[in-house]
C-alpha cells in the first residue's frame, strides 16, 4: 500500500512534468530567464533539432504514469537520466528558478527508493 506522502509527491512530480512537457510543445508558459551558460546550453538542446521534444516526450509519459499510479517504477527508472540532468544544470550552470528542478531530481530519488524492490532481481550480479 502507497503512503500518503508517496502519493502526494508522486502527483505533483506527475503534474509538474505534464505541465512542463506540454510546455516544450505549445508555449503557453513564458521560458524562465536564463544566464549566459544556461542559454547556450537550452540552444544547443534546441539546435539538435530533436532532444527538447525527445525530453518533453519522456516528461509527459513519465507525468502521466505518476499521475495514473501505473507503471511507476518503470517511469521513475525512464525518468532517472532526465532528472539528472535537470538537477546537474541548476547546480553547474543556471541556478535561476532552481526549486521545480531539484524537486524534480529529489523527487525522482524518492519514488526510485520507494521502488527499489522492484528494481532488484534488475540489480542482481548474475
Amino acid at each position: 500500500m502507497e503512503s500518503l506522502a508517496t502519493r502526494i509527491i508522486r502527483w505533483l512530480l506527475g503534474l509538474l512534468l505534464v505541465v512542463a512537457g506540454l510546455n516544450k510543445f505549445l508555449h503557453f508558459m513564458p521560458d524562465p530567464p536564463h544566464n549566459e551558460a544556461g542559454m547556450a546550453f537550452m540552444m544547443g538542446l534546441v539546435g539538435s533539432g530533436y532532444m527538447l521534444p525527445l525530453i518533453a516526450i519522456v516528461e509527459i509519459v513519465c507525468g502521466l504514469a505518476f499521475l495514473t499510479g501505473r507503471f511507476v517504477a518503470l517511469a521513475a527508472v525512464v525518468l532517472a537520466p532526465v532528472a539528472l540532468n535537470i538537477v546537474l544544470f541548476h547546480v553547474l550552470l543556471d541556478s535561476t528558478e532552481a526549486a521545480p528542478g531539484l524537486f524534480v531530481g529529489a523527487a525522482t530519488v524518492y519514488l526510485l527508493a520507494v521502488n527499489y524492490s522492484k528494481y532488484q532481481e534488475m540489480l542482481r550480479a548474475k
